[in-house]
């Protein structure tokens, strides 16, 4: 080895151990580190709200599947369900997956402002647990007014609960003129419904065909969206635009059916909306669970929303207005992933 050589090497080893003793400044984490706002915890405490829908009744499956979530309490509004009569059929669920403790609540059978309600057949249908088998059938479970038992859950838990709502917002609604301050305990709720910059969906079952603006859970209380979007609380909402681009197909469901029991009974829902090897169905309420837990599924929008209340035509719009934002918006979901999920969550399900 040269001489010169050897000497430029020991004084290059001097500058790297010298500059290993300097201290280092603060490394600032990569974006990819930084956690989303609503990015859940470990398990994510959830009280679950549904209007006894087959898609409801689906999401309810894959939070109770997914270990990042901690179902607290079930509460059924109204909506495609008489209240008091379906939470009985998930207190008769609960039961036979082992599942009893879990707290039940029945929501008011009308809106805070009375408008059009789903057909009676519908809930009939909803009635008969859409015409699957019930585990229990003779078997009733204790319940608790809705609104009040979500009240109780957030004024008595140690951490902020985050509100899982897929009917209309009616018993959040009622629970916050309760209670205002439970705000403080809720880290965000994440809503099913409206339709921002595509048609509604009345069409099918409205008496007023001439409303093409509205998405049926809002319209089935607007007061009450109103209420809760105007309550500062930190919202996602998951609407038409974004539900209309994922859908399910019976193949989609026979791989749901690797899992667990809860995974069947998804299963079993979304086949009874499918009808048909060929049919393809949304994923409404159960895609928004997902992304409640996996905010990485979809980038959110924040837009000013406002809920119109005044009869008409537009009647229970989700309308963009101008202003600060007020809802964090799913208007371009990640169809292969969460697709994906859904798959991974139920096929792993006990």
């Amino acid at each position: 080895m040269k001489p010169l050589l050897y000497l430029n090497l020991l004084l290059a080893s001097f500058l790297i151990l010298l500059a290993g003793c300097m201290p280092q400044p603060a490394q600032t984490p990569a974006p990819s580190a930084i956690a989303s706002p609503f990015a859940p915890a470990a398990k994510l405490p959830v009280i679950f709200n549904d209007d006894g829908s087959p898609d409801g009744t689906t999401a309810l499956m894959y939070l109770l599947s997914d270990p990042a979530a901690s179902v607290q309490a079930v509460t059924i509004s109204h909506g495609e369900a008489h209240p008091q009569v379906y939470i009985q059929h998930m207190g008769r669920v609960l039961d036979d997956f082992g599942l009893a403790g879990i707290p039940l609540g029945a929501g008011a059978d009308t809106a805070l402002q009375p408008g059009e309600d789903f057909p009676e057949w519908l809930r009939q249908s909803s009635d008969n647990f859409w015409g699957l088998p019930v585990p229990n059938a003779t078997s009733t479970y204790e319940t608790q007014d809705a609104a009040a038992l979500i009240v109780s859950l957030l004024n008595q838990s140690s951490e902020p609960m985050a509100i899982f709502v897929s009917g209309p917002c009616t018993d959040l609604a009622r629970a916050l003129r309760m209670d205002p301050g439970i705000r403080e305990h809720i880290s965000l709720v994440a809503i099913m419904g409206g339709a921002v910059r595509v048609p509604g969906n009345l069409t099918d079952f409205s008496t007023n065909p001439d409303n093409t603006s509205a998405e049926w859970n809002i319209y089935s209380d607007p007061l009450a969206a109103a209420e809760v979007f105007s309550s500062g609380l930190r919202i996602v909402l998951v609407p038409l635009d974004a539900t209309n681009q994922v859908s399910a197909t019976r193949e989609d469901t026979r791989q749901w059916r690797s899992g667990g029991r809860a995974a069947d009974l998804a299963a079993d829902m979304y086949d009874r909306l499918l009808r048909s090897d060929t049919a393809i169905m949304p994923l409404w309420d159960v895609m928004t669970a997902a992304i409640m837990l996996h905010p990485e599924l979809c980038d959110l929008t924040p837009l000013s929303l406002k809920v119109v209340t005044e009869q008409g035509n537009t009647y229970g719009q989700t309308l963009e207005t101008q202003g600060d934002p007020n809802v964090q918006v799913c208007l371009d979901p990640d169809v292969p992933a969460l697709k994906q999920n859904l798959i991974q969550v139920f096929a792993a399900s006990q």
